[in-house]
């Protein structure tokens, strides 16, 4: 089984370093990427939030780097259709609200709009044609969800919700779905804010609390209980009826869909069932866990604890791993090859088929990978991001 090391990861890139000499330093340089094909238009990618994105992403360089005006932090950004979406907790003495949804363009990073959130905002963005959907935080224990016009930042619709949310909402078709830590999912019309459904989940009512966005696959929606009777559901995407239901740990990350196989961590143990709930594996990864995202792709599903990265067959065997700084690194990102994985300040990429390090960059801090095609965006300290492409 291959092991690397971020250490020997290092050494093997300097050996190259000829080729690496300008993507191991800061670029603050402005460009322009031109078209940018693609999409990241869920927190996840896409409705499975599987983190994985088909085609081959070169080592790409600097392009543009925009720093929001009176930003002290962005939230984990979305794109569609060459606009990224952003929010952020703007506290400054010019700063008119708080809480600010900005819309860039990809090309340059040019604001074209920012629109104001009266509450906390929770990861990324939903966007669809028409709307830019966010959650949010009005207090500890109330949540809301906010529908904005794309094209400009018109605000279209609000639903407030008497319960604590924490989840980033998730879209599917005409649908935008939240859970809540009440237990309950709430399904609005992307279009007006309308209610399709809202209801606790689980047939047993016993209490449950959702504190992850919920992942949508083939009509149904799977969500994973962190605490109450905590496990894995699957309800009806269209009515909220249950599927079935399984008992785990409390879930910490996922769930995570694809045609044959629904993946969740539950403290340090991976479980994945069919979708039909059937139970496949398990795989237990031993070390300290934090709440990581998950990604997966046709040979592995990859889970990040607090200092190493693994690569885990889909069969439920070990495939490799990769030793990360400790408590530094991010959620991975898959692209057609390679693993990104951002950790105490840079950006390495790794072989997808035995974890061999490809090529790494500096970044400024360890955040979330926005990956599409013919770029890489990353939030960074403050309030900029950052745009990278390859040459």
């Amino acid at each position: 089984m291959p092991s690397y090391t971020r250490r020997r990861a290092l050494t093997l890139l300097g050996a190259a370093s000829a080729g690496l000499a300008g993507c191991l330093s800061r670029d603050t340089t402005s460009g322009d990427l031109g078209h940018v094909t693609g999409e990241w238009a869920v927190d996840g990618s896409e409705p499975g939030r599987t983190r994985s994105v088909s085609e081959i992403l070169a080592e790409p360089e600097a392009v543009w780097t925009t720093e929001l005006d009176d930003v002290r932090a962005t939230r984990t950004p979305s794109m569609v259709d060459e606009r990224l979406y952003v929010p952020a907790d703007a506290v400054s003495d010019r700063a008119r609200h708080r809480f600010q949804l900005h819309a860039l363009a990809t090309e340059t990073g040019e604001e074209r709009w920012r629109a104001s959130l009266r509450s906390d905002p929770n990861a990324s963005p939903a966007v669809t044609s028409e709307r830019v959907i966010v959650s949010a935080q009005r207090e500890l224990e109330a949540g809301r969800l906010v529908g904005f016009e794309r094209r400009d930042g018109d605000e279209r619709w609000l639903y407030d919700i008497d319960a604590r949310v924490t989840a980033s909402p998730m879209v599917d078709g005409g649908t935008v779905y939240l859970p809540d830590w009440s237990g309950s999912v709430h399904a609005l019309s992307v279009a007006d804010g309308s209610v399709q459904w809202s209801r606790q989940l689980g047939d047993d009512e016993s209490s449950r609390t959702f504190s992850k966005p919920v992942a949508v696959h083939d009509e149904a929606l799977f969500a994973g209980a962190r605490s109450g009777r905590t496990g894995v559901l699957a309800v009806d995407a269209a009515t909220g009826n249950e599927r079935w239901a399984r008992s785990t740990a409390p879930v910490i990350a996922g769930p995570v869909v694809d045609d044959d196989l629904v993946v969740v961590q539950a403290e340090s143990v991976l479980t994945a069932f069919e979708p039909n709930g059937t139970e496949r594996w398990t795989f237990n990864v031993v070390d300290d866990y934090w709440e990581t995202p998950l990604a997966m792709d046709d040979e592995h599903i990859y889970v990040s604890t607090v200092d190493t990265l693994y690569a885990i067959t889909r069969d439920g065997e070990r495939g490799w791993e990769y030793d990360l700084s400790e408590r530094s690194g991010g959620p991975p990102t898959v692209t057609s090859d390679e693993v990104l994985i951002s950790e105490d300040g840079t950006l390495t990429a790794l072989a997808r088929t035995d974890g061999e390090p490809r090529w790494s960059l500096e970044t400024d801090g360890n955040r979330d990978v926005v990956a599409v095609p013919d770029a890489v965006f990353m939030r960074e300290s403050g309030g900029r991001i950052t745009a990278r492409s390859p040459e």
